[in-house]
């Protein structure tokens, strides 16, 4: 008996104290709500889809559509009423989706206030008639209670069906729908790299010349509501689609991979912020447990072991303002690289630097917001993760909340060429410092 616990003993060891180093090694960002890195499968609990109607003033409201968030709607008296927002799970970073529909039999000005349970009030009410061309909701007609956490709106509600949104409702069958335009250029090509934990395709792009070996790797959507990362991704990538001679030639040198929509089922659930096991996906690049991040590592590593270089990495997100995150030269050394690997890191870091520079001076009216003091090596974040295993220059972008969507487009085009510029001519002049 003592000889088979003896057995065990040295059997279960090794691996829990493989699991507990290994979770040691990850450090959460500062702003992360506690057990954001983990990322084993955690409950959720699934909004009621349905219709709620109210027969003494013919008001009715629904959340029965793609990204939809609307946990409860009572009536308070007759022309009051109180729409409740809660999050998949808890605790969470404070990113509060919300996205319903609302009519009614006839002509009326109701009062809607917005509560919310685990966040605060944070997006701006966008409307629209169709669910496709959004505005701001009149300012004049939305008051915030910081005190007891509440956002109220003055409506007019009719027959015809006002949608409001947190943000644009930018769902996967947009993914879908644009993917087809894009797959309409001949340089274009599309792949599957898995699925999500609901079975759902996650999609590539790959743009340029088949048989490139340098690549350009560009992610988007990880966190459900951060939809003007998306337009900028979106922008991005159809400049370097587009007509342009410097895009044709860059095509013609390196082939743009995209991973668009990395966590379609918290889009499509409505989900403030994790996918459809409760896990916030940009946490996942140590342990690979959600099958989002694991497909897109395995189309990292598909690219290298066929001889691919990736020269640069960018994944676009949103947040309150503008910013550009990247490695500070102190956090990219540590005592276990090489030679080789720092040179390849100054390298990186000297890139990414040169390419934002250049940005500032081709708008010199836009401030190019960089901040290099949240990641540190040991940060579960993508562009960490590339950085870590391949010293792949990289970066995260996040755009604002209530950025000028036009100004959107013309921060991520401007980018996008001077990225292209940039690498041709390092592709022209030097080898590129990437020997995955």
């Amino acid at each position: 008996m003592k000889k088979n616990f003896l057995l065990i003993v040295l059997f279960i060891f090794p691996i829990l104290f493989s699991c507990k180093s290994k979770e040691e090694n990850v450090t959460a960002l500062p702003y992360d709500p506690p057990g954001a890195t983990i990322t084993t499968d955690k409950e959720i609990s699934l909004q009621h889809q349905r219709i709620i109607s109210f027969s003494n003033t013919g008001v009715f409201v629904s959340n029965e559509f793609s990204g939809a968030r609307l946990n409860d709607f009572y009536q308070v008296n007759d022309t009051t009423y109180t729409a409740v927002i809660e999050p998949e799970n808890a605790p969470i970073n404070d990113s509060p989706w919300y996205s319903f529909k609302i009519w009614s039999k006839s002509d009326q000005n109701i009062t809607l206030n917005l509560t919310y349970k685990d966040g605060t009030h944070r997006y701006k009410p966008k409307v629209s008639y169709d669910g496709k061309s959004w505005q701001l909701l009149d300012t004049n007609k939305v008051f915030i209670d910081t005190t007891i956490n509440v956002a109220t709106l003055k409506l007019n509600v009719t027959k015809d069906t006002l949608w409001i949104s947190a943000q644009e409702l930018i769902t996967s069958k947009f993914y879908v729908d644009w993917i087809s335009q894009l797959l309409k250029k001949e340089f274009v090509r599309k792949g599957i790299i898995g699925s999500s934990s609901q079975g759902k395709s996650l999609h590539k792009l790959e743009i340029g010349k088949e048989g490139n070996s340098n690549f350009v790797v560009i992610l988007g959507r990880n966190h459900p509501p951060e939809v003007t990362g998306f337009f900028a991704l979106k922008s991005f990538v159809e400049t370097i689609a587009g007509g342009s001679e410097i895009a044709k030639e860059f095509r013609e040198n390196f082939t743009t991979v995209v991973i668009p929509l990395v966590n379609p089922d918290g889009v499509d659930n409505g989900h403030w912020r994790h996918n459809y096991k409760g896990v916030d996906l940009n946490r996942d690049w140590v342990e690979f447990n959600q099958p989002e991040p694991r497909a897109v590592k395995n189309e990292v590593e598909r690219i290298i072991g066929n001889g691919g270089k990736i020269i640069f990495f960018i994944d676009f997100h949103s947040t309150q303002q503008d910013v550009f995150y990247i490695f500070s030269m102190e956090s990219l050394i540590s005592d276990d690289i090489s030679g080789v690997r720092f040179e390849k890191r100054k390298y990186a870091y000297d890139l990414v630097d040169t390419w934002l520079t250049n940005l500032q001076s081709k708008l010199p009216d836009y401030k190019v917001n960089i901040v290099d003091t949240l990641s540190s090596p040991t940060s579960p974040t993508s562009d960490r993760w590339l950085m870590r295993e391949f010293d792949v220059p990289g970066l995260t972008y996040e755009v604002g909340d209530g950025t000028n969507r036009e100004l959107v487009d013309q921060v991520a085009d401007t980018a996008s060429i001077e990225l292209m510029k940039l690498l041709l001519k390092k592709n022209k002049t030097e080898t590129f410092n990437s020997d995955n």
